[in-house]
């Protein structure tokens, strides 16, 4: 296939090279970053009442050294043992993962809102040793730790860098009034002690040889899928994969950046793929600050962060964008720094993104990707942003579009979209025949339909599995979705097909509105935009739509909600 959408790249994404990296391996970046970044601010938890702590890249390295020093020589972690991470956005996250890298250890991101089986799951999936959790869940600890393999518990806690006396005094309110820090009969080490620990460990010691003849092609991290289909698997991502996806994405959006660093806000958790990569390994790469926000839910925990900080990059996703400009304090003056907002980890609805940017002026640019894929494998280009597309391939992609038979597909023909490149995950830990299936030849089958336009901007259908069939034809819910999302009066909307006996099935509309729209004026909005099959026969308003953690709506929740 030739690559049109090359004539969109900037010079330093032709001249894309996983050789040429500027590091080949994780610790190589933590290390430069600590080096070169030493007095800027690296990181900033932000609670919702305004209160914040901070610390620098040299602060950052310095205490990862420490953490990695426990692991190894406390904690009795050998290299290539896997440490897992369950924790919300917060310095301790930044600094446990840096440790655990520079310990030579592999990382397991564990969703902190995961119930015990699954957390039980992960934990004996990835073989963890060692789990590094949050206070607020540490109960979950007690009820699964017993039947893994994990050896230490180290708690952490969103206080932990605060001043003491703010420390106490919100510990106490969060602890004896909010009843939200469960006691924790398991035996475990604070995070504080741990690194207490590793500091008198290390003094002397050489942290470099922890990971002494370390490869771009080894791995640093088991990513677990959602898991929508039976139980969850880990993407096995290398070194290079990581940083290369990084690297992909920086060298489209390299040229807005600030020379004296960025500041992110960092609003999509960082145990997803798309904050690890994009944002945390992009950031510490390019000595970004980033503000780590717990949780985002309610949006109104993002206002003391928009109104104290000049956020110049922030990504979100489509249900954050609209709930934001629902909310009272919004305005367009907290936004005047913004010079790069990305959406990803689900479809931006073209309707949400048309307001986003009449109400504030800042484009949404929207991209697509994949776990196996450590992050991104397309992108809309800074100055030929397009709603409603998922934008042009990333530097070091091959891209082609097949059809059940495996063929490949003209422009502008809809089929599977397949991706090769070095940011191909190693498999599937442990999963041989799921690798299979999924990574032929060197291909990774994407399970999305696709089409690419002559210009190669790519458009997602939608996944094989949501397709509506109607009548013989194949209906998009996104289609559908962007439709009503632009229609005043709705904050979220989810489509899914039901059983039809005339049809086989028809498109069914759950929505969530701030008004008093009807039934009727969502009907005559979809039949002045879509043809008849695809406006849905059945409408039905509630109070909010089942998504993951990620934001991507459960259309199997929805279709539950069915009677």
């Amino acid at each position: 296939m030739s690559r049109p959408w090359e004539k969109y790249y900037t010079d330093e994404a032709k001249a894309f090279d996983v050789a040429t990296m500027p590091y080949a391996t994780i610790p190589a970046m933590i290390n430069s970053a600590g080096a070169e970044f030493a007095n800027r601010s690296a990181a900033t938890t932000i609670l919702p009442n305004g209160a914040t702590a901070t610390i620098t890249y040299a602060e950052l390295l310095s205490y990862a050294n420490d953490f990695a020093a426990y692991l190894r020589e406390t904690a009795g972690l050998q290299r290539g043992e896997t440490v897992a991470l369950m924790t919300p956005n917060c310095i301790d996250f930044n600094i446990a993962s840096c440790g655990a890298f520079l310990a030579g250890a592999v990382c397991t991101n564990i969703n902190p809102l995961y119930t015990a089986p699954e957390m039980e799951h992960q934990l004996n999936d990835s073989k963890a040793k060692v789990l590094v959790i949050i206070d607020m869940f540490g109960d979950k600890v007690d009820e699964v730790v017993a039947n893994t393999g994990v050896r230490q518990v180290v708690t952490i806690s969103l206080l932990e860098f605060f001043p003491t006396l703010k420390k106490l005094i919100i510990g106490f309110v969060l602890k004896r009034v909010k009843k939200v820090i469960p006691d924790l009969r398991h035996a475990h080490t604070k995070f504080a002690d741990a690194l207490a620990s590793g500091s008198s460990a290390r003094k002397g010691g050489d942290i470099a040889a922890y990971t002494e003849g370390l490869q771009g092609t080894d791995t640093a991290l088991f990513q677990y899928t959602s898991g929508t289909t039976g139980r969850s698997k880990g993407a096995e991502l290398s070194h290079q994969g990581i940083l290369a996806n990084a690297h992909q994405a920086n060298t489209l959006i390299g040229h807005l950046r600030l020379s004296e660093g960025d500041t992110t806000l960092v609003i999509l958790p960082l145990y997803h793929i798309t904050a690890f990569a994009l944002i945390f390994v992009v950031g510490m790469g390019a000595g970004d600050h980033l503000v780590l926000v717990p949780s985002p839910r309610p949006p109104s925990n993002l206002q003391s962060a928009f109104e104290n900080f000049e956020v110049t990059i922030f990504t979100g996703i489509n249900t954050l964008f609209a709930a934001l400009m629902e909310e009272p304090w919004f305005d367009k003056s907290l936004f005047k720094s913004v010079n790069f907002c990305g959406s990803g980890g689900a479809a931006q609805q073209t309707g949400v993104a048309q307001r986003w940017e009449d109400a504030t002026g800042i484009e949404i640019y929207q991209g697509y990707g994949m776990t196996e894929c450590c992050g991104v494998m397309s992108l809309n280009p800074v100055g030929d942003n397009r709603l409603g597309s998922v934008g042009i391939p990333v530097p070091g992609l091959a891209v082609k579009i097949i059809d059940d038979d495996g063929v490949e597909q003209p422009i502008g023909s809809p089929g599977e979209l397949l991706f090769k490149g070095p940011t191909i995950m190693k498999g599937y830990f442990g999963r041989p025949e799921a690798t299979a299936e999924t990574i032929v030849d060197g291909w990774l089958h994407s399970g999305d339909i696709a089409i690419m336009d002559e210009d190669g901007f790519l458009e997602i259908v939608d996944r094989k599995k949501d397709m509506i069939l109607v009548s013989g034809f194949n209906v998009s819910p996104n289609e559908i979705e962007d439709v009503i999302a632009k229609i005043p009066g709705v904050v979220e909307v989810g489509v899914v097909g039901i059983p039809d006996e005339k049809s086989s099935e028809t498109p069914m509309a759950f929505i969530v509105k701030n008004n008093d729209l009807t039934e009727e004026a969502v009907t005559a909005a979809c039949r002045e935009a879509l043809t008849n099959y695809k406006v849905p026969k059945h409408i039905k308003f509630i109070d909010d739509i089942p998504k993951s953690p990620v934001g991507k709506v459960l259309r199997r929740e929805l279709r539950d909600m069915v009677v």
